[in-house]
């Protein structure tokens, strides 16, 4: 998925530490789980230690299918990591989005002979509904999602 943020890319590298736009984490059962069936790229998957139950079996199992990396950490750490303090005790790291400009979108387009199809997103503050969004967008085919740089939800 394709984004843009004011007519700039943005590499991670060059941003500052405390302006890094990129979400880094996937937070939630239902969440991470979706994200396992998708076959997208998955660095790392955190469980809380303790008392497991519920889908976390589901989730260790798909991790495992998937030879994705399983670690058992304490809630603290969990809470640590986490955007909205909702992780659910799993959270899974993965590969920051890559930003581009809205030539980049609209030369995707060109390229499977579609009609250009751009998202556009203003004031999305919770990250779990941008991650819902995009997923969304994703599975209908958006060429790429605009965002703002300032206003939208970001990683801590």
């Amino acid at each position: 998925m394709k984004k843009e943020i004011n007519n700039k890319k943005i590499n991670k590298n060059t941003v500052k530490d405390e302006e890094k736009l990129t979400d880094d984490i996937v937070e939630g059962r239902n969440a991470v789980l979706e994200l396992l069936e998708s076959g997208k790229d998955i660095n790392k998957i955190f469980i809380q230690k303790g008392e497991k139950h519920g889908s976390i079996y589901k989730i260790i199992a798909k991790a495992k299918e998937n030879k994705v990396v399983v670690v058992e950490v304490q809630k603290s750490k969990l809470d640590e990591m986490s955007n909205g303090k909702n992780h659910q005790g799993v959270i899974a790291t993965v590969p920051p989005y890559k930003y581009s400009d809205v030539e980049e979108i609209l030369n995707l387009a060109k390229e499977r002979k579609e009609d250009a199809f751009i998202l556009i997103l203003d004031g999305i503050e919770d990250p779990h509904n941008l991650g819902s969004i995009i997923r969304t967008a994703e599975t209908a085919g958006v060429h790429g999602i605009i965002i703002p740089k300032r206003r939208a939800c970001r990683s801590k």
